[in-house]
């Protein structure tokens, strides 16, 4: 039974489940609390040399705005591209400097990269969101997030597209889980992945749109989170 359930989570991956994980361990973002048909798309592990500018040309062209999450060490050369993204109205999230598992790193490391993300990326954007690689987080590393002013942020729809190279399950899966207010986590990079993540959005977008949700930011997402309940109001 226990093999079902946890199955079940993996594959469905439900808001009511990151709510849960949000109340155990707190200071992380997986989604927003809202009813309006409206998602947030962020994508990792660029700049990608051939795929990032692929990327933003088919975003544009089915008028969509994205939360790019890059790693810092990668920067270089990619300066325009980078300018570009911006005033694109596209934003940029802090992934650390490389693409490794932040939650290993020790403590001073950890805040040292941290800082060399931050500075590299703040020339090109107001930096707010942070994304710890590999998606695993303690309370440490949120603490240097929000010491930085950063809110960190993982997300509520994670298709397995690092593990799956199959584009019409990513789709799928997407598609299966859709629900307003997810979060979701696509990446470029390597080994395939920024090419297919260039294919899925193509044939994804449109669908997703044609469902009446609006696919934003996640700055622009997070102003549609509903304001918490006054409990003292109620009683009145």
């Amino acid at each position: 039974m226990s093999i079902l359930l946890i199955t079940y989570l993996g594959i469905r991956q439900p808001q009511w489940m990151f709510y849960l994980v949000s109340q155990v361990r707190p200071g992380v973002l997986f989604f927003v609390d809202t009813q309006e048909p409206v998602i947030a798309l962020t994508i990792d592990d660029g700049p990608q040399v051939e795929t990032t500018e692929k990327i933003l040309q088919v975003l544009e062209q089915h008028g969509v705005t994205a939360t790019f999450f890059m790693l810092s060490h990668k920067l270089s050369g990619h300066e325009a591209l980078l300018q570009h993204l911006v005033t694109s109205g596209h934003e940029l999230g802090h992934h650390m400097t490389d693409d490794e598992a932040s939650i290993h790193l020790p403590p001073q490391e950890f805040q040292t990269k941290f800082g060399i993300a931050d500075r590299a990326l703040s020339i090109y954007d107001d930096m707010n969101w942070f994304r710890p690689g590999m998606g695993w987080y303690n309370t440490r590393m949120i603490a240097v997030a929000q010491t930085q002013g950063y809110t960190t942020v993982l997300g509520s729809l994670f298709p397995y597209d690092t593990h799956v190279p199959s584009t019409q399950f990513i789709e799928w899966f997407v598609l299966t889980n859709l629900d307003p207010g997810d979060i979701v986590v696509l990446h470029d990079g390597p080994k395939g992945r920024g090419e297919r993540t260039v294919q899925l959005l193509d044939q994804l977008l449109p669908k997703i749109q044609e469902r009446g949700y609006r696919i934003v930011s996640l700055t622009e997402l997070q102003a549609y989170e509903q304001p918490p309940i006054d409990q003292g109001a109620m009683k009145q």
